[in-house]
């Protein structure tokens, strides 16, 4: 029989149509948080949900021969209880019935229209994860942790320049404790904040620079050993991140191109594989910091590091050019996807000339100047050239 999952509004069960109160009546067993406890019918047993939220699954196996019903907040299916649920038990295991979603009503209370909010969580999330969608005049809506998470957020926004932004805390939307608060982050001091709330972001009043394509070289803890942003930028418009994609970073020095791609990549997975331990914490330091903490990095050597991941929609080569491992990479990369390798010496020109040679696609020598100071004048400064190669492994496979 299959789990029932329905979202109900902060009122809970005594809002939801008479026909869906039959049906919760009706199940043996009842999973739903305390606050909703009280307005649920007396017949089936009641439990709260077990922590950590993952022994749900083992109680969802215990009771597979009862009539269960899960009561989640809102719509299951947006950053609820629903999506975990149904991506381990299969939608054909799972019925969903959403409510009106805390993000809708939060959106009403704000004025703005949902479709032009960036719609988040930080349940359970690093806060810094919000960093990526932080751009002039943008409207956030963040599913919030606990009470600590509005000035968890005011310091983040702060310290990344949104100081003027206005925050606002939306708690208990649509019930009898409903409460708004309201204020700049820079000066954010509110206490006794509720635990259930959704917190709105609006960086109308912030004028900082957007980011672009590629951060700033100095955003990164690096040895000096990473690829710099004109080059970065380049290789990242030929990657061509796409929500949900899977990218390798290969000798991923700093995981600077790593930490770009997952910027424009919402949903997406990166590796970051180098043979250099000093270089992957330094990678894992940047990813936490710029805000895209679910980077993986690797620790080992090329091409052996690469067995075990998933299929990949891009890879860098950044380091560690070999014949060997350009054919795995090939022979891994899905079909239609894209593979860009940067070298700056001779003896690596000379074998990406050769690949290029062999399976074709593009290539091209990136030169970049720096106008930099010379005695009381200017002149232009050269970065070491970049020969670069950029393939799209044909939808056939074939080379």
């Amino acid at each position: 029989m299959a789990v029932l999952i329905v979202g109900v509004p902060e009122t809970g069960v005594s809002n939801l149509p008479p026909s869906l109160q039959d049906r919760i009546a009706a199940a043996d067993h009842i999973i739903a948080a305390p606050r909703f406890h009280k307005a649920l019918p007396d017949g089936p047993k009641v439990e709260a949900w077990p922590t950590p939220f993952s022994d749900v699954f083992d109680r969802i196996e215990a009771l597979r021969d009862k009539q269960l019903v899960i009561v989640a907040t809102g719509d299951p299916m947006w950053y609820g209880a629903g999506v975990t649920i149904q991506r381990r038990l299969g939608a054909g295991a799972c019925e969903v019935i959403p409510a009106v979603s805390g993000f809708q009503m939060a959106a009403t209370r704000m004025g703005w229209p949902l479709a032009g909010c960036e719609t988040l969580s930080i349940h359970g999330r690093p806060a810094a994860s919000i960093l990526p969608r932080l751009y002039p005049r943008a409207k956030l809506l963040l599913l919030a942790e606990n009470s600590r998470s509005a000035g968890e957020i005011a310091t983040l926004l702060t310290d990344a320049g949104y100081g003027a932004a206005r925050l606002s805390v939306l708690a208990h939307i649509g019930g009898d404790e409903e409460a708004r608060f309201d204020g700049v982050v820079s000066s954010w001091n509110y206490a006794d904040i509720p635990d259930f709330h959704i917190l709105a972001v609006d960086c109308a009043d912030c004028h900082n620079p957007a980011v672009g394509f590629a951060l700033p070289d100095n955003a990164f803890v690096s040895s000096g050993k990473m690829t710099k942003r004109d080059a970065r930028a380049s290789a990242l418009a030929k990657l061509a991140p796409f929500p949900g994609a899977v990218f390798w970073d290969v000798g991923c020095g700093s995981g600077a191109v790593a930490v770009d791609f997952l910027r424009h990549a919402p949903r997406g997975t990166a590796f970051a594989i180098d043979r250099d331990a000093n270089q992957i914490d330094m990678a894992k330091q940047n990813a936490v910091t710029l805000g895209v903490p679910h980077l993986q990095a690797i620790h080992g050597d090329l091409p052996d590091a690469l067995a075990s991941l998933p299929q990949p929609d891009a890879v860098f080569i950044g380091g560690g050019l070999s014949a060997d491992l350009v054919a795995g990479i090939y022979e891994a990369l899905r079909p239609g996807g894209v593979m860009v390798a940067h070298c700056v010496t001779i003896e690596s020109e000379t074998l990406l000339t050769s690949m290029w040679q062999h399976y074709g696609g593009s290539l091209v020598r990136l030169s970049v100047h720096h106008a930099d100071p010379v005695g009381g004048f200017h002149g232009w400064r050269p970065l070491m050239p970049v020969t670069q190669w950029h393939l799209v492994k044909s939808l056939g496979g074939e080379r």
